[in-house]
C-alpha cells in the first residue's frame, strides 16, 4: 500500500499545522500561519507556539511511534489498535504495513480529543445506542481477545477502533450524550463493571470531580461501566492532552510522581488552587483503594479558549493493581509503603495547607468504607478524631500560615 508522508491537523475546523514523516522515520510539526497569529500552544512543554520544524526526542521513537505525544494521544492503545489492526487484516493489510501517518488517518476525526486529521481514512465509527445488546458485545470482545473469528468484527471496530485505554470498550451516543461503556479484559472479574462504578459514586462522595457515570444492565454480570466522555460537551469537541503527551512519558511503566502532576497544574493553570485539591483528593483516593494502575495516561488536561487550562475530570478510579506491585505514579518517589506524611507533603510542597490536607485525607479514610467488599481487609489509620494540631506535630509538615 501506498503510505501517507504528510497530514494536516485540525481544531474546529482551523488549521493547525502539518505533520510530515522524516528520513529516519519520525514525525516532524509545524505549526500554520494562521494558528501562530490566533492559536495557543497544543502541547506547552514540547511544542511552545513558534515557527519552525519540531522534531520529537528520540524517546518518541518506541513510545509513541515517532510522534509528539499530543498526536500519539489521538492514537488508540490497547484494545482499540487490536480492533484495527484486525480490520485492516479483513483488506490484506499486514500490521507492519502502515506508517504512523496511516494510523493517524484511519483515526481522523475521531480520535479521543479535538485534534482531527486529513486526508481521513476514517470509518464511520459513531453508533447510536439504540437497539445494543451489551451482553452479545460482550460475547464478540472475548472473541477478539481471545483471537477467534467474530462475525461483528465491523460493529466492534465502528463502535470502538479509535478508544484508548486496555480494556474493550465502546464509544456511542445516547440521550443526547456521549458515553463510553466499558467490558470486562480476559483477567477481569466479572464484577469490574459494577466495582467501578461503585468506586464513582463514593469517589464523587468523597469531593472528586468526575462526569456522569452509570451501570448498564446485564443478563449475565451485575452490569458494565459507563461514564460520559470529558472532551466531549453539547456535541462540542474539548482539547485534551494527557499527563503522558505532555511529559512525552512512557505510560506503560512508572515514569512520573504525584509532585510532578501537582508542578504541571501550577505551570498550566496559574496555579489554580482547586485543581491542586482535586488531584490530591484523586492521589489519597488512588492510594487508599488500592488503585495502583494510576498511570501517565490516566490523567489528563483540558483546554477551552474562554478558560484557558484545566485538570480534567477525573477518571479510571477502580480497583487495580500492576505487575511489579506498585502504584504507577510515585508518592514522594514511592510506589508502595506509602504513609499519611507522604501523602500531605505532596498537597503542602503544592501550596495547600496542612490543614486542608488533612482534613480531605480525613474524609475520603471514612468514606472509603463503602468499598469494603473490594478492598478486604486492608485498614487505615484514621486522623479525623485527632486536633489538627497534634496531627500536624505527628506528620512534621507543619508549615507557616497552615
Amino acid at each position: 500500500m501506498t503510505n501517507d508522508k504528510k497530514l494536516e491537523v485540525f481544531y474546529h475546523g482551523n488549521p493547525v499545522g502539518y505533520l510530515a514523516e522524516t528520513p529516519d522515520h519520525m514525525i516532524a510539526f509545524q505549526y500554520s500561519d494562521e494558528w501562530l497569529k490566533a492559536g495557543f500552544s497544543i502541547s506547552p512543554i514540547s511544542l511552545p507556539l513558534n515557527a519552525g520544524v519540531f522534531v520529537p526526542p528520540e524517546k518518541c521513537r518506541d513510545r509513541f511511534r515517532g510522534l509528539f505525544g499530543v498526536f500519539a494521544d489521538s492514537l488508540p492503545d490497547s484494545w482499540g489498535e487490536l480492533l484495527l489492526d484486525r480490520h485492516l487484516g479483513t483488506m490484506g493489510i499486514a500490521r507492519g504495513d502502515i506508517s504512523t501517518l496511516d494510523r493517524l488517518a484511519y483515526i481522523g476525526r475521531s480520535g479521543m480529543g479535538a485534534l482531527e486529521y486529513y486526508p481521513s481514512k476514517e470509518s464511520d465509527f459513531y453508533m447510536d445506542a439504540a437497539g445494543l445488546n451489551y451482553d452479545q458485545i460482550s460475547k464478540e470482545c472475548e472473541k477478539v481477545l481471545s483471537s477467534k473469528e467474530t462475525d461483528q468484527l465491523d460493529v466492534l471496530y465502528r463502535l470502538g477502533g479509535s478508544s484508548g485505554g486496555t480494556r474493550p470498550k465502546i464509544l456511542l451516543k445516547e440521550d443526547g450524550k456521549e458515553w463510553i461503556v466499558k467490558f470486562s479484559a480476559s483477567k477481569d472479574p466479572a464484577i469490574s463493571g459494577k466495582r467501578e462504578y461503585d468506586y464513582s459514586l463514593c469517589a464523587k462522595d468523597c469531593g472528586i470531580v468526575m462526569t456522569e457515570t452509570a451501570l448498564a444492565e446485564s443478563a449475565v454480570c451485575e452490569g458494565y461501566f459507563k461514564t460520559v466522555r470529558f472532551d466531549r460537551k453539547e456535541g462540542e469537541k474539548i482539547f485534551s492532552i494527557t499527563v503522558s503527551g505532555l511529559l512525552e512519558a512512557d505510560f506503560r511503566a512508572p515514569s512520573c510522581d504525584y509532585a510532578t502532576i501537582m508542578k504541571l497544574i501550577r505551570m498550566l493553570t496559574k496555579d489554580n488552587a482547586t485543581d491542586k485539591e482535586q488531584l490530591y483528593r484523586v492521589m489519597c483516593f488512588n492510594v487508599l483503594t488500592h488503585n495502583r494502575d494510576d498511570h501517565t495516561k490516566n490523567f489528563s488536561f483540558l483546554y477551552t479558549n474562554d478558560g484557558g487550562w484545566r485538570l480534567a475530570p477525573a477518571y479510571d478510579l477502580t480497583y487495580s493493581d500492576t505487575y511489579w506491585g506498585e502504584h504507577t505514579t510515585s508518592v514522594c518517589g514511592k510506589g508502595k509503603d506509602i504513609t499519611e506524611k507522604d501523602l500531605i507533603k505532596v498537597g503542602t510542597d503544592a501550596g495547600l495547607s496542612t490543614s486542608l490536607c488533612i482534613e480531605s485525607l480525613s474524609e475520603i479514610q471514612d468514606k472509603i468504607s463503602s468499598l469494603s467488599q473490594y478492598l478486604g481487609n486492608r485498614k487505615f489509620h484514621k486522623v479525623a478524631k485527632m486536633k489538627p494540631a497534634d496531627r500536624i506535630a505527628e506528620i512534621g509538615t507543619k508549615k507557616k500560615g497552615s
